[in-house]
């Protein structure tokens, strides 16, 4: 008899335990890191992570200018929303000392892309990488 109700205060702690995992999961925000994405020159480049936590996703990151290169880097993002609209973000970064970080809200999205340009402290004058996927649902 003592056997049988220690067994079910056993099974009845493992079965809380195993409802309360899951709860605490969900709790802490999912991660993916991105980058490196450098410049067509190599003058620029920028790395960083995807959080996924409420209220939807947040991108964060650095976005480097080497020293003794002309110019700025600068850094676009583009991305599509769940309910099928789309954001864009630009950062730019003329420090050749300092990286720039950022952090941004996007919300709910199904996927995001970054590119790394070079351009003066105004605009964005070529030498960019591709597109490159920083996040996308589904992998």
């Amino acid at each position: 008899m003592i056997f049988r109700t220690v067994a079910v205060g056993v099974t009845l702690l493992i079965s809380s335990a195993s409802l309360a995992a899951p709860a605490a999961a969900a709790a802490n925000p999912e991660i993916w890191n991105w980058g490196s994405i450098y410049s067509s020159d190599k003058a620029g480049k920028a790395k960083g992570k995807v959080v996924l936590d409420r209220p939807g996703f947040t991108v964060n990151g650095k976005l480097y200018d080497f020293p003794g290169r002309s110019g700025c880097s600068w850094l676009k993002f583009r991305w599509v929303k769940d309910d099928g609209g789309r954001g864009a973000k630009t950062f730019h970064n003329c420090s050749g000392a300092k990286p720039l970080a950022f952090s941004f809200p996007t919300g709910y999205m199904l996927s995001i892309e970054g590119r790394v340009c070079r351009g003066t402290a105004t605009k964005v004058t070529g030498k960019c990488s591709s597109w490159d996927g920083v996040w996308s649902q589904g992998g």
